[in-house]
């Protein structure tokens, strides 16, 4: 009879312990390829661009890993099986800190919180551990319940702590898209950086220069600007000098790209000037200098430069007749340039609905309100 007992027991244990593995193995899973941007960018930092990360054999190594340190744990914590999942916190709270990756990382390698916070933590998991253990005798008084009776206070504890991982790990939504953007960059993959987080509408100034750099790269720059959000006005074609570096994408690639680098104290608008009318830009420069003046909605300054250095024609890029064609129609004329009935009828059906039509020029021009740049 004590042999059956002891063998139901073990079979208990053992149930428990497989359905604990198996939730705690998928979420790492899932999470891991959640944060797969961070880690990508991480190892970057780390091998100073020397090696990559591997999303497939990353997360499966990193999991393993995990699954080793639980094993540990629970061998020396010896948990009740009813809180078994407890023995999860440790590798939960490693898998939080590696997840755990801001901007300040380009900049310098730190702990921050997390000098104080794994050493505290080790030391709250060792106090429950030996707290559970106190109280093993009461909860084995209730031996009879059934193993899924016994398994839901572990699933209560992993779900707790799945949480507690996600709310410490990095999950900002724009943060994700830059470090994607930016990973996708450095292999010169410029349509996958632009495809990230194309549908959303929230965005950064280091996501706005990754995506400028990149259209500019395709030759798209005047034609797809505007199907982004564009919070930033002219800021938003370069990063601030001043700063810190935010992204892998250094401010020198882009100003080699664009053929000179800004003097100290000058503006971007200014600068991408200069670089048109010395002749030491190149046409790339060209475009982010009409594109500026189109961010800072100086339309009598983009019809007059416009013409300077282009044939005003139907071929133009989409951005560039938008706001031709709202200049126009503030300075109307006998003579168009070219037909934009085509344009008439686009810029009705914008005004019609607004919001669903927020991918061009006129939507930015009425909506969006220019804020302070140098």
């Amino acid at each position: 009879m004590q042999e059956n007992v002891s063998s139901v027991k073990y079979k208990t244990t053992r149930s428990i312990r497989i359905a604990c593995g198996f939730i705690f193995i998928v979420f790492s899973a899932c999470y891991l390829l959640f944060q797969n941007p961070l880690l990508e960018m991480l190892q970057k930092v780390l091998s100073d661009g020397q090696t990559s990360y591997s999303a497939k054999w990353g997360t499966w190594i990193i999991i393993l890993v995990l699954c080793l340190i639980q094993f540990g744990v629970s061998y020396l914590s010896r948990l009740p099986e009813r809180c078994h999942a407890l023995s999860y916190a440790p590798s939960l709270l490693i898998l939080a800190f590696i997840t755990d990756i801001h901007s300040d990382i380009y900049s310098e390698i730190s702990l921050g919180r997390w000098g104080w916070m794994l050493p505290l933590g080790i030391v709250l998991y060792a106090s429950l551990a030996w707290l559970c253990r106190q109280a093993y005798d009461s909860i084995e008084g209730n031996s009879k319940k059934k193993w899924h009776e016994r398994l839901l206070p572990n699933i209560l504890i992993l779900y707790f702590l799945c949480v507690g991982c996600m709310s410490l790990g990095n999950t900002d939504e724009v943060f994700h898209y830059e470090t994607a953007a930016d990973a996708a960059i450095l292999k010169h993959d410029y349509e996958e950086a632009l495809s990230v987080g194309k549908e959303s509408r929230s965005t950064s100034r280091e996501l706005t220069v990754m995506r400028t750099y990149a259209l500019s790269r395709m030759d798209s720059l005047p034609e797809q600007l505007f199907q982004y959000p564009q919070y930033d006005a002219s800021r938003g074609l370069m990063f601030n000098t001043e700063d810190r570096q935010t992204t892998w994408l250094r401010k020198e690639t882009i100003y080699n790209y664009l053929g000179g680098v800004p003097k100290e104290g000058e503006s971007i608008v200014s600068y991408l000037k200069r670089l048109c009318y010395t002749e030491t830009g190149n046409e790339p420069a060209l475009d982010y200098y009409l594109c500026a003046l189109l961010l800072r909605k100086e339309l009598d300054e983009f019809a007059k430069e416009l013409k300077s250095f282009c044939y005003v024609d139907s071929l133009l890029p989409k951005a560039y007749q938008e706001a031709l064609y709202l200049y126009y129609k503030k300075h109307p004329v006998s003579q168009l340039p070219f037909d934009m009935t085509n344009l008439e009828v686009a810029y009705e059906k914008y005004q019609s609905s607004p919001e669903k039509c927020w991918k061009n020029y006129w939507y930015y021009y009425d909506h969006m309100t220019i804020r302070y740049e140098k």
